[in-house]
């Protein structure tokens, strides 16, 4: 963002940013995972739900996530990825 952004500039700027955001798409890689589930934890639309039979996640309607990163950030496999 610019130094002293106006209102309109720095919603300008965030929607730049959002439209680049919802061209990603999550990607799991489910054998890298080891089940820490903190994509789980950290998900603000609920796409991840606990395997501990499996010791693993499930992702649940990929195309409902919002690409906000979190659970990439979480994941300490590197088994979750946004690409486009």
């Amino acid at each position: 963002m610019t130094k002293d952004p106006t209102l309109i500039s720095a919603l300008m700027e965030h929607g730049e940013i959002a439209m680049k955001l919802r061209k990603l798409t999550i990607h799991f890689n489910a054998e890298k995972c080891t089940g820490m589930w903190q994509c789980y934890e950290v998900c603000p639309m609920g796409r991840w739900t606990p395997d501990r039979e499996n010791r693993t996640v499930i992702l649940h309607e990929e195309k409902v996530c919002i690409a906000c990163g979190a659970c990439v950030l979480q994941c300490p496999e590197g088994a979750i990825e946004l690409l486009p």
